[in-house]
């Protein structure tokens, strides 16, 4: 076959190619490279009410001098402290107990653990509140029947774990889906292997189950973080980002200035930070997790 001829077929085989791609190249192009694009040509612009100006650096400067800023960025990062190892280690011990059920077992406590992540979370905040509730909640009757004070959960000091254990309930069924697929992926060899060597269970997860975990692990982990960095709705519906702006997060403010300021600029160099922040943490976590981790 000649030169050219194959010159012509290597061109429509990368012809074709990129025909198949084109679709969601498009899509990627459009909805997301744009949209970030535009956001950092948004940050660099200001708002006087009237018109949009060229503002440099000035909105980054601003943001970084705003104590209420600091202030929710450190309240972002508390939650992604609490709730992280929280969904990690809850959701991996319940996957391991659930894969020692039947099949059809195991798609029952799944689908049980994954509803409540598709639930309205208008829905969730309505229940969430009454469970709360100072006066008539379940779980302050609960303490006084127990003989204990009444607590005000959504209070400066209950707040952040309050929050936390409503966003555990609705972040762990994708982590236990997830963590149940790995598990029934690991060939029964190594346990049975492990079995006659004599390991004990204990041996048997650390030595096997947990290594051949993680790549999942990992997915799992800077998943979460990014999921605990994008709090909102439940904030918001909760306690609105009190008392006294305790429970604000990077996101409320974002959406603070873009739609109720309807500055744009402060909002995008918001976002951009906030962008930065979760890069940055997982990098580490990808440095800090990939050993021994094969893709």
């Amino acid at each position: 076959m000649s030169s050219k001829k194959l010159g012509r077929l290597q061109l429509q085989r990368e012809l074709n190619g990129w025909l198949f791609v084109l679709p969601m190249l498009v899509f990627f192009i459009a909805f997301v490279v744009y949209p970030i694009l535009s956001s950092i040509k948004s940050s660099l612009y200001g708002f006087d009410y009237t018109e949009y100006y060229w503002a440099g650096l000035d909105n980054y400067r601003t943001i970084l001098q705003d104590e209420l800023f600091r202030k929710s960025v450190s309240n972002t990062l508390l939650f992604v402290v609490l709730l992280v190892p929280a969904v990690t280690v809850l959701s991996l011990f319940l996957s391991v107990l659930i894969n020692t059920h039947s099949n059809k077992m195991q798609s029952f406590l799944k689908a049980t653990f994954y509803i409540p992540g598709v639930t309205s979370l208008v829905s969730l905040a309505m229940v969430w509140e009454y469970i709360y509730n100072n006066q008539f909640g379940l779980a302050n009757y609960a303490l006084k029947t127990l003989g204990m004070a009444p607590v005000n959960f959504l209070g400066a000091d209950w707040a952040y774990f309050s929050l936390t254990l409503i966003l555990l309930t609705t972040s762990i069924g994708s982590s236990i889906v997830i963590f149940t697929a790995a598990l029934n992926g690991i060939p029964a060899e190594l346990y049975e292997s492990a079995s006659l060597d004599g390991a004990k269970p204990v041996r048997t997860f650390v030595s096997i189950t947990l290594p051949m975990l993680k790549p999942t692990l990992l997915y799992v982990v800077v998943t979460s973080t990014i999921g605990a960095f994008q709090i909102f709705a439940i904030i918001l519906l909760m306690t609105g980002g009190g008392p006294a702006y305790k429970t604000t997060t990077i996101l409320m403010l974002i959406y603070r200035e873009a739609f109720i300021n309807m500055n744009f600029g402060i909002a995008n160099a918001m976002g951009i930070v906030l962008c930065v922040i979760i890069c940055l943490i997982a990098f580490l976590q990808f440095k800090v997790l990939k050993s021994d981790v094969e893709y």
